[in-house]
């Protein structure tokens, strides 16, 4: 992971303000709402969000929130080819473009080499 970050954008939107509490936190409550209506259909999975902590040399703080992904499920990250074609094979699902293939029960009791 990249000790620096650029930002994506330098359009900031402020959203309110709060202080720190007695054992040093501040409540994101009203950024995390924001944040919630821009994910739309991933809204859901916030308990899976970690944010990565960024400071510049102005004291500012960018928290760039992120998902983390399994090691074993890593590698079709890796591959653009063979995340290309499940992304399209997603979005042919979605759009209702399945081909049945029927039932591969007849092959349930072959021995496996």
């Amino acid at each position: 992971m990249s000790k620096k970050a650029k930002a994506l954008t330098n359009e900031f939107e402020f959203v309110g303000e709060g202080g720190i509490d007695e054992r040093k936190r501040i409540s994101l409550a009203k950024a995390l709402g924001i944040l919630k209506e821009r994910l739309g259909e991933m809204a859901g999975q916030l308990e899976a969000l970690h944010f990565r902590v960024y400071v510049n040399a102005a004291g500012q703080i960018l928290l760039d929130p992120a998902v983390s992904v399994s090691i074993r499920e890593m590698w079709l990250y890796r591959n653009p080819i063979a995340l290309a074609k499940v992304r399209e094979g997603l979005s042919q699902a979605a759009e209702g473009k399945l081909h049945d293939l029927g039932t591969f029960a007849k092959y349930a009791d072959d021995k496996i080499d």
